[in-house]
């Protein structure tokens, strides 16, 4: 066989995922044509399909020393050295391939990852938003690109970016719980109670329902909020859920109980300055009602 007919035979065992038979099919071509590039790309991708990372690695390494300017061949190495976790060998392979194609969605998309695991907000936008002008279709994007801005408090922002997944695939529960928390952050509590309501029909994780429940409160459903409260805490210890439970409990008039919920908060947090404020302000309100 020359090297076309074996790069035909391993693309159609690669194609039907048995990468093990696709391996000797390029590497066969590679030995009769050392440069193919093809046969290289190709014997990467059926590495990569058996989780051989380092083989990966390997070929793309090898290719790359003698063609040095494939943009498509840094990208895959960038992406077995992050999937290897060298940061470092794939944040200079994802550049190398912008650097030769500043449109390669993949080298900013994965780029973009890598910066935002980083907690590298500004790194990831440059490469995010660019992708998104190209291709306003990832929902995946959007909802990261939000979840940046609705971390910075920047919720304007972070609002279009998940009415824009949303208006991509409706009901998209990490855009349904960024609107939401975006809407809480805006004061718009009565818009964002249908999305509490839904993502509580969907998951009532202990998040979603403390978030429900911040919103009940501040509409004066004390009953609703308080149930929302008192079932997250069933998931364990949360600060937040014991506040607002404490919050609810100051507007029923039952300080007492308010004043164990502080307590309870400063034993897991000796000195919270939040708690103590509140604490005192529980304080003042009772005693003026008295």
């Amino acid at each position: 066989m020359n090297p076309k007919e074996l790069l035909q035979c391993g693309d159609e065992h690669r194609k039907a995922r048995d990468y093990q038979a696709a391996v000797p099919y390029y590497a066969r071509a590679l030995d009769i044509a050392p440069g193919n590039r093809r046969a290289h790309l190709s014997l990467a991708d059926a590495y990569r399909g058996l989780g051989e990372t380092g083989k990966v690695i390997e070929i793309l390494e090898r290719y790359l020393a003698t063609s040095p300017v494939d943009a498509e061949a840094h990208c895959r190495l960038a992406d077995a050295h992050k999937k290897a976790r060298n940061r470092d060998a794939a944040l200079a392979h994802y550049r190398s391939s912008l650097a030769l194609d500043p449109r390669n969605r993949y080298a900013l998309m994965g780029l973009g990852d890598l910066h935002h695991k980083a907690d590298e907000p500004a790194e990831a936008l440059a490469c995010w938003e660019p992708l998104l002008a190209m291709i306003p279709t990832l929902v995946n994007v959007w909802t990261q690109v939000g979840n940046i801005h609705r971390k910075a408090q920047a919720f304007d922002r972070a609002e279009a970016c998940y009415r824009t997944a949303l208006d991509l695939e409706p009901g998209n529960g990490y855009a349904v719980f960024g609107m939401a928390d975006c809407l809480r952050g805006l004061g718009r509590w009565e818009e964002a109670l249908p999305l509490w309501e839904d993502l509580l029909r969907r998951d009532p994780d202990q998040q979603v329902l403390t978030r429900a429940g911040d919103c009940y409160l501040r509409l004066g459903l004390l009953d609703r909020a308080q149930e929302m409260y008192e079932r997250s805490l069933v998931h364990g210890f949360d600060k937040a859920t014991l506040l607002g439970l404490a919050k609810v409990q100051r507007l029923g008039g039952d300080y007492e109980v308010a004043h164990q919920i502080y307590r309870q908060i400063l034993e897991r947090h000796p000195g919270d300055a939040r708690t103590l404020a509140l604490q005192a302000e529980a304080v003042a309100e009772q005693t003026a009602a008295s």
